[in-house]
């Protein structure tokens, strides 16, 4: 070894330190030391509470939970009253309006012709009913007295049919004596002829008072007939009169309604948007006003677009900005997701099928297939400077969804959990 290293070399690796090592220490090193370990924890702290958080700004506006009942026209016409004003409690059945449909041609209004026609046709067969009742009577006294006369005609005829009888029997009893006294030879045989004429003109009259009985017999079961059947041809008459009668009525009341029709509320609930004037023409299913349902709520109808609806669900909090109560001044509101609709609706059908409509803005700024997102609210009126204002149908808003929150570990793991996750 001494022939590769230089004895200098070799005598200084031979010299070493006896003892132990001791470390000078300051008291910046400890707290430099300290410093950053506290940086250290802060930062992982931070990277497992905060992180980032994807957001989603939507449309939507106000309406009733429970829907609204469109109010719409008939029939076109022209608007000539209204019986409620906005705000009232209806009941079903109340009137809301009154809806006139007059058409007139050149010989003038043609409604009210029509009327006029109908009032005189009503009141001609009114007379002909009460007619038809005094003739009914008369003619059941008249039947009535002509039996009378035929029954005592019948009764006369009787009696002068066994007198005339008697008489023929008298007659043939004469004249078989003379016979008999002819082939004597005590009388002539031209006297015998001449009761047994008598006789047989006496036969010839029975014969006719018999037919004049029979006919009068006839005439009296014909007459009684008729008699039996008058109650039930009068029943049939007054009937058909009084059908016709009912059928005029309804045409009348058919065309009254066409000329004036009053439009009634189909269900209970407070007339909201009122949107015609008296006087104002308005045209089949046209919308007229609108129905809240009694103990209804409001409840904000948001139009989610597609892109942000995959982590959306009921039960997530909702931050609601009213167009009506700027943010700035009033702050933001609180909603939690009631319903997430199933489908997808296109802009066109988001047409509200109520009165209450959202307006210009917001269905002209849905350009895309959205989803409907109803949320609950928590509370029904805007409260600012000690004041409570009412939230109302319609009323346009902004919502804030909170679509995913990734903490920052989460973000820098995230490749490897996907990875992960693929194998």
């Amino acid at each position: 070894m001494s022939q590769l290293f230089r004895p200098e070399a070799v005598a200084h690796k031979n010299q070493r330190l006896h003892g132990a090592i001791v470390l000078a220490s300051t008291w910046s090193y400890l707290a430099l030391t300290l410093f950053f370990c506290i940086i250290v924890v802060a930062v992982f702290i931070f990277a497992f509470t905060h992180g980032f958080t994807r957001k989603e700004t939507v449309s939507g506006i106000v309406v009733p939970d429970r829907g609204v009942v469109r109010i719409a026209a008939p029939q076109s016409g022209v608007i000539t009253g209204i019986q409620a004003k906005e705000g009232d409690l209806l009941q079903v059945g109340d009137p809301v309006f009154v809806l006139t449909s007059e058409r007139t041609s050149t010989k003038g209004d043609t409604q009210a012709a029509i009327n006029e026609a109908l009032s005189s046709r009503m009141g001609y067969l009114n007379k002909e009913i009460q007619h038809q009742g005094v003739q009914s009577g008369n003619k059941e006294k008249e039947i009535h007295q002509r039996l009378d006369n035929l029954n005592a005609s019948l009764k006369q005829l009787d009696g002068e049919l066994a007198l005339q009888r008697r008489k023929a029997d008298i007659l043939r009893e004469l004249a078989a004596n003379l016979n008999s006294l002819a082939v004597e030879g005590t009388i002539s045989r031209n006297s015998a002829s001449q009761k047994t004429a008598e006789m047989l003109e006496q036969q010839a009259r029975i014969s006719a008072i018999e037919g004049q009985r029979l006919t009068t017999q006839r005439e009296i079961a014909a007459l009684t007939a008729l008699q039996a059947d008058l109650p039930l041809q009068s029943s049939r008459e007054a009937s058909t009169l009084k059908r016709n009668m009912e059928e005029l009525r309804q045409e009348a009341s058919e065309n009254e309604a066409k000329r004036q029709l009053v439009v009634r509320a189909d269900a209970s609930g407070r007339l909201a948007g009122i949107v015609v004037d008296q006087g104002q023409p308005v045209s089949m299913e046209q919308r007229l006003g609108s129905l809240l349902p009694a103990d209804s709520k409001l409840e904000a109808e948001l139009y989610v677009p597609t892109r942000a609806a995959g982590f959306i669900r009921p039960g997530t909090e909702v931050l609601l900005r009213y167009d009506a109560f700027p943010y700035q001044k009033f702050g933001q509101f609180h909603g939690r997701i009631r319903e997430v609709s199933m489908t997808t609706i296109s802009p066109i059908e988001l047409q509200p099928a109520g009165a209450v409509q959202a307006g210009p803005g917001h269905s002209a700024m849905l350009t895309e297939p959205v989803y409907r997102v109803r949320v609950s609210l928590h509370a029904q009126d805007v409260v600012a400077g000690g004041r409570s204002y009412l939230l109302k149908p319609g009323m346009q808003l902004s919502a804030t969804l909170v679509l995913e929150h990734r903490t920052l570990v989460e973000w820098i793991l995230e490749p490897l959990l996907g990875i992960t996750s693929r194998l």
